[in-house]
């Protein structure tokens, strides 16, 4: 048994789930309502995850829970997004955060709902020492946070000036939002006073969401799509999230002639300038991630895991040079490098978890509810990506017909391997954009050079 979240307080509280006889999901759960204490600025129940679960039989399935598009967005935002801020209330997605705990509790939890919340309620009441990274991206926003967000209420001192390194840093209404949660259950947001009181501060913060959006959200449920690597079967969460383009990053990597043996300096020179012409490759099919509920079959992002697709890119890539980014389907690399999370746990009984957490950037749209403690999300930000500048939306696309219900393209990529002699491997990332192909990069050395 084993849980790996991005900290050491979280992961031990999600091991002392598996202690106590709860599941691998009860652990992921723990582990990321402790995250959203101890790194408030990448995740948090006012945001969304995919979480990819293998039960004991092997079979891989997807949940996403991640914030949808609500009945009163603006889509003609989204064309505007060059010049409007993202840390801002307009681009609030519907949270389904704690609905996803819910649904996956009720199929796999063991323990109580309310003890999953424990730990955290008496971290976020009693408080934690600054976290150092939490501290650096506090310093990064300090502007926002201390003259326009009402962050500065959690995140700054009586004199406004942002908590340092070591102070101690409390969520007191979040303590009793979560309170009421671990109580009422996850009703006591979608349809109880904790949610009335979110949709009025997001009101009052110039947001459009309603109750109406929070009562319709519904958890996406999806097998995995499992994609060959050599003796490995990896298992991806479908699109709108970045597996298809991690399996395309692999896929073209597959066949290139190195191995673990003896990689000499050379070879791995190569192998690096493979890497990182696939990754180019990969960023300029960014645009065929969508959520396929919602788009024509032209644009559907199937060609990414399709080997005579793949076989003609690999052909594209040269040995020893590169190309203008009109060869790589004219984009330039993104430049968000920030925000999310990741919990991998494995359980005694052979369950195991990969789930990847967020609220998009950092602090989200950093729009902060006073009456619960929450931090929400700009996820709706992600129909703004980038194309032929590092601005958003810099060209017109159709993003901006974004339906009631739609959930935003992402790099998150929760993803479960499995070797023939019965190996499991559960894996995720955080960063932004840096996801898929830190993800890439981290498979190939695990797999090929042993790392």
């Amino acid at each position: 048994a084993a849980v790996a979240a991005d900290s050491k307080l979280c992961s031990d509280i999600g091991k002392e789930m598996l202690l106590q006889g709860g599941s691998a999901v009860d652990g992921a759960i723990a582990a990321l309502l402790c995250t959203s204490v101890v790194n408030p600025q990448s995740m948090g129940i006012g945001g969304g995850s995919i979480l990819a679960i293998r039960n004991k039989t092997g079979n891989v399935t997807v949940y996403n829970f991640r914030e949808t598009v609500p009945k009163s967005f603006k889509t003609n935002l989204v064309g505007r997004a060059v010049s409007l801020a993202m840390s801002c209330s307009q681009w609030i997605g519907v949270p389904g955060e704690l609905r996803g705990y819910e649904a996956v509790h009720k199929l796999y939890g063991k323990l109580p709902w309310a003890k999953l919340f424990e730990p955290t309620i008496k971290l976020a009441r009693k408080g934690i020492p600054m976290p150092p990274y939490l501290s650096q991206r506090i310093f990064i926003k300090r502007e926002i946070i201390q003259n326009v967000s009402r962050l500065n209420e959690v995140l700054c001192n009586k004199n406004n000036v942002s908590l340092g390194k070591e102070e101690i840093l409390k969520f007191p209404k979040l303590a009793e939002t979560m309170e009421t949660i671990a109580k009422q259950g996850a009703d006591a947001f979608y349809n109880g006073k904790i949610g009335q009181d979110l949709i009025q501060d997001i009101k009052n913060a110039g947001g459009t969401l309603s109750m109406e959006d929070l009562r319709s959200f519904k958890v996406q449920v999806e097998n995995a799509w499992t994609v060959p690597l050599g003796n490995i079967r990896m298992h991806i969460p479908p699109p709108p999230s970045g597996g298809p383009l991690l399996a395309f990053i692999l896929g073209i990597m597959k066949d290139y002639p190195f191995t673990a043996g003896s990689p000499n300096v050379n070879e791995k020179i190569q192998m690096y300038h493979h890497y990182i012409e696939a990754v180019k490759f990969a960023n300029g099919q960014k645009k065929s991630i969508r959520d396929p509920i919602f788009i024509r079959i032209d644009h559907s992002a199937n060609h990414l895991v399709d080997p005579s697709f793949i076989n003609r890119i690999r052909k594209m890539i040269s040995p020893n040079s590169t190309h203008e980014n009109t060869y790589y389907n004219n984009v330039e690399p993104p430049f968000d490098n920030f925000g999310t999370t990741h919990v991998s746990v494995m359980d005694q009984n052979g369950l195991v978890v990969s789930a990847t957490s967020t609220i998009n950037q950092l602090f989200g749209g950093a729009v902060y509810s006073p009456r619960t403690g929450i931090i929400l999300n700009n996820e709706l930000a992600d129909f703004c990506f980038h194309i032929a500048t590092n601005n958003f939306c810099s060209t017109a696309h159709d993003f901006c017909l974004s339906p009631v219900g739609e959930r935003p393209p992402s790099s998150m990529a929760p993803t479960i391997l499995e070797s023939k002699s019965g190996g499991v491997l559960a894996i995720g990332g955080s960063g932004g954009s840096m996801i898929t192909t830190a993800m890439a990069l981290s498979i190939i050395n695990h797999l090929c050079f042993d790392y």
